[in-house]
């Protein structure tokens, strides 16, 4: 079998089929410290870590020159319009990806992380008015709530709600109770509270300055005296605030243009993502465009599987046919395991990350290519979880580690390092196991990838077991200071690895 055959299959197993992590123990050498340059500093992700890369890199262009997305939600107004109209808006018709518990799970940790979207309560980040940790999660109806679009005298009660079913406590929405029956049917709207009502005039779900707006406050109801009512300005919800102050699409406007065009850039987006990220990239790299600095849109890989795809350019965009992750899941951890089952998606995901893995390779200067049996034999890669003591959060935090081949050769060799962030419940061991192990052990003996530290910071919320979006979440009872994390980790690498 010759090594490009070999790469195929390795490659496709990495990718989609998930294990047990293979290292229990720290495997970070203790014998030098290497540099942390930012030049050989790199961070890229997938979905929200895609999102978490862009915000952390533009947020701290210092510290990485190399950031890369894969199908993240860049553009915060853009993902506040979709929450409104296209899951909340279209509640019961529903999506069936992600389908309603994943999307409630998802509404309930970006109130955590940024605060609720939906409505503005000055008693709670997370909470809805009216609503507290002891009604939360039981029937509680509320009285004289009022909505411009579906309660405007506030004649009917409005209620907590189960969803699908009455232990699957919402917790961060409110429904109008038509029946009267203290559950929430299907059919019975739920109340939207993101902002003033405005004609909108290009239907893009959006207000634009030139459009007209009630001035009626949040409820959408005159004579309430409500937040924003009469005060000349069209309003939102305040708590979106906090989603524009961590915006990738804020940030990469506003960034110094000098500073701009020395960052490494690589999104890809698909043309039928579920989550319409498609859009957000596309506005992203406009943005981009709009600076007068030039990003390469690919219409499609330029090399398929097995193939490799490089770039030369600081900036590039890879559009795809496709959806968010290739494959009808839309827990991605999960997804890697049943990928194998749709030989197309699998190819797609594997150009993705193939060529994540290329571009950052591509724009670390010189670097060490290749490797041989006998190195690989003596001096085998590692992979796999360990452990830190993160000072931000006053305990242990796990992270994911590959080192390359030949890393324990010499104590006097320093390497690059990528921060690999996982997509929304994506675990570390779905990331750092012995398939990606073995596939990234490929591309360096092929040199499609020169020598590199991979690190996987961990994505999920200790609290509650699902995404914290790599920020230093708002709702500290619900979340922690994630961000803070990430950098404790980088510190902690810098310290205790051959880092260049």
């Amino acid at each position: 079998m010759n090594i490009r055959n070999t790469l195929s299959i390795i490659i496709f197993l990495f990718l989609f089929i998930s294990a047990q992590p293979v290292l229990s123990q720290d495997p970070s050498p203790q014998i030098k410290v290497g540099k942390g340059s930012p030049q050989f500093r790199a961070i890229a992700g997938v979905s929200m870590g895609g999102y978490g890369a862009m915000n952390i890199g533009l947020s701290h262009p210092g510290t990485f020159a190399t950031l890369a997305c894969l199908g993240g939600p860049l553009d915060m107004a853009y993902l506040l319009k979709f929450i409104e109209v296209d899951m909340i808006g279209n509640y019961d018709a529903g999506l069936s990806y992600p389908n309603r518990d994943t999307g409630i799970d998802m509404l309930q940790d970006l109130s955590i992380s940024f605060g609720n979207p939906v409505y503005y309560n000055p008693q709670s980040t997370y909470y809805p008015p009216g609503v507290t940790g002891e009604n939360a999660r039981k029937s509680t109806r509320l009285l004289n709530v009022r909505d411009g679009e579906h309660n405007p005298d506030g004649s009917l009660p409005v209620i907590t709600y189960g969803d699908p079913y009455p232990t699957d406590w919402v917790e961060v929405l409110l429904a109008v109770d038509l029946n009267g029956n203290g559950k929430r049917d299907p059919g019975e709207p739920v109340v939207r509270q993101f902002h003033e009502p405005f004609l909108d005039l290009n239907r893009n779900g959006i207000y634009d300055p030139d459009e007209s707006f009630f001035d009626v406050g949040l409820d959408g109801v005159s004579g309430t005296g409500d937040l924003g009512e009469g005060n000349g300005n069209y309003s939102f919800n305040p708590n979106h605030l906090n989603y524009f102050a961590q915006d990738p699409l804020t940030l990469v406007k506003r960034i110094d243009l000098s500073v701009l065009q020395g960052i490494n850039l690589y999104l890809d987006a698909g043309t039928e993502d579920e989550f319409q990220f498609d859009i957000h990239t596309d506005n992203f790299a406009d943005a981009i465009e709009n600076r007068r600095l030039p990003v390469r849109k690919e219409w499609g890989f330029p090399e398929s599987f097995p193939r490799i795809s490089h770039f030369d350019e600081k900036r590039v965009y890879v559009k795809y046919e496709g959806g968010h992750v290739g494959f009808d899941k839309e827990n991605i951890g999960l997804s890697f395991n049943r990928a194998k089952k749709g030989v197309q998606g699998a190819i797609l995901v594997a150009n993705r990350f193939s060529t994540l893995f290329a571009f950052v390779s591509d724009h670390f200067p010189g670097g060490a290519y290749g490797t041989d049996p006998y190195e690989m034999l003596r001096h085998p890669s590692k992979m796999g979880v360990t452990s830190f003591n993160s000072p931000s959060l006053k305990r242990r935090m796990k992270f994911g580690i590959y080192l390359p081949p030949g890393y324990k050769a010499s104590a006097s060799r320093f390497y690059p390092v990528l921060y690999l962030l996982g997509g929304y419940n994506m675990s570390i061991a779905g990331l750092a196991n012995r398939y990606i192990q073995a596939a990234l052990d490929t591309l360096i003996l092929t040199q499609q990838i020169q020598k590199m530290v991979i690190v996987i910071p961990d994505g999920l919320n200790d609290k509650n077991g699902r995404g914290h979006f790599y920020v230093n979440q708002i709702d500290k009872e619900r979340g922690d200071n994630y961000r803070d994390y990430l950098f404790d980790l980088i510190d902690y690498i810098d310290q205790h690895l051959q880092t260049k």
